[in-house]
This record gives structure tokens, C-alpha cells and sequence, in this order.
């Protein structure tokens, strides 16, 4: 008897354990800096942060960058660098927060900061730096991270961008400057609209960040079973020692 109940335990323990994971694995979403313009000495520079392949649930509603740096290239930012045409952007402290009134569950661009390049820059390229990149739907999401993203401006070639690791993709053209979200071709992943996310963007990556909100009561349901199986041996063994 008690090798049939440790047994079923056992089970129960490891398909909340795959549910667990099978949850941390549900969402994720990818986002990418791109620009079309060279570093200028007085000229501006956009530079765009678009995102694609969103799995969160109803959709995005929040967007949190921790840090922005700019190059010493580049005039200093402020909350009038940024603009969009989806969501409400707040610039505080060198981190921008994005809000949106409806969830937003299509491809597209997320914001575009606009720099302006310093007089007399001579230098052959300047990088811009977003880090830390954290979407939310909510409590039913929870944070989903897309890491750090960064984009290299050049003086005499075509802007490049990768991630926070050093990856670096090829050359792209900026997304829908009017900041409006565009249809995905759901059969390759790639945007379909002439403002075009980078491909490389298109590709799906492993989510850094889970469903914070149902790991927890999973977790608590776990350690009720557990509890009561527990209880439920050591009453029969007191049960059995009675007799």
C-alpha cells in the first residue's frame, strides 16, 4: 500500500514539475533596433525598436526599457526624442516605459528615438544601447524578457544590429516609420509590410522569463498534494500501529 502511494506521488510531483516548465516556455516575444541613416556630423539619426512574434496571451500591453546609452557622438536625450504612434512613452532616469490602452498582439514598430549627431563628429561609427527590454500583459504574463538590443550607426556603411551577447545581424532597413503595426505573414514569420522588421528579429527566441503568476499557485497546489499524501501515509501507519 504505502509503495502504491509513494508511487502515485512521485507522479503527481513530476507532472506539476513539466507543467511548471511547459508554463516558463508559454510566452515570448522578440524586439529589434533598425535604421536607415549614417552618422552625420549636425544630421539626426532614427533609430527604431520594433517588435514581432509576440506569444503573450491577449497581447502586450507594457513595454519596459531599463537603460538607454547613447554614444558621446550624439546631443543628449530627453522625453521629446521619443515618439510613436501605438504607445505612450515615458523617458525617466535613462529608462523609457511604454504603455498601451489595447493590447497589442501584431508585429510592428514600438517607438522611434530620433538623435541628433553633434558638430565636428568625425568618428566612423557610434552605438546606441537598449537594455534590459521586459514586456508584460499583465498579471497573466507576468515580465518576458527580450534582453538587451544594440544598434551600431555608421559613417560610411549601412547601421548594424544585435543583441546584448555581441550577435550581430545584418544590415536592415528601419521599420514603419509612422510607428503603425504590420501584418505578419504567418507562414514565414517575416513582416510582409515595405517597413519591414529585421528577419533576424523574425526568429523565435527562448522566453528569459516565465508566468510568475501560475508557478506560484502551481507551486502551492504542488505542496497541498504533497502535504496531504504525507498526512494521509502517517495516518494509516498510526492507523495500522492502533490495531
Amino acid at each position: 500500500m504505502n509503495k502504491t502511494i509513494k508511487t502515485i506521488m512521485m507522479m503527481i510531483i513530476l507532472t506539476m514539475v513539466i507543467g511548471i516548465v511547459n508554463i516558463s516556455n508559454a510566452f515570448s516575444f522578440n524586439a529589434s533596433l533598425s535604421s536607415s541613416d549614417k552618422l552625420v556630423a549636425g544630421q539626426e539619426v532614427k533609430v527604431t525598436l520594433s517588435l514581432s512574434g509576440i506569444d503573450m496571451d491577449d497581447g502586450i500591453r507594457s513595454i519596459k526599457i531599463g537603460k538607454i546609452t547613447v554614444g558621446e557622438e550624439f546631443e543628449t536625450i530627453s522625453s521629446t526624442n521619443f515618439t510613436s504612434n501605438v504607445w505612450m512613452p515615458t523617458y525617466s532616469n535613462g529608462g523609457l516605459v511604454l504603455m498601451s490602452g489595447t493590447p497589442i498582439k501584431s508585429d510592428g514598430v514600438a517607438v522611434t528615438l530620433t538623435l541628433k549627431v553633434k558638430a565636428g563628429v568625425t568618428a566612423d561609427s557610434s552605438t546606441i544601447k537598449f537594455e534590459n527590454i521586459v514586456a508584460s500583459s499583465g498579471s497573466n504574463t507576468g515580465d518576458i524578457s527580450a534582453g538587451t538590443k544594440i544598434i551600431t550607426i555608421k559613417a560610411n556603411a549601412p547601421a548594424e544590429s544585435g543583441d546584448g551577447a555581441g550577435t550581430t545581424n545584418p544590415p536592415t532597413k528601419p521599420s514603419n516609420p509612422n510607428g503603425t503595426q504590420n501584418e505578419t505573414n504567418t507562414s514565414t514569420g517575416k513582416n510582409t509590410s515595405k517597413g519591414t522588421v529585421s528577419e533576424s528579429a523574425s526568429k523565435k527566441e527562448l522566453p528569459k522569463a516565465g508566468e510568475s503568476k501560475s508557478i506560484v499557485v502551481i507551486s502551492l497546489i504542488l505542496i497541498v498534494i504533497v502535504a496531504g499524501v504525507l498526512s494521509f501515509m502517517k495516518y494509516k501507519k498510526t492507523k495500522k500501529d492502533s490495531e
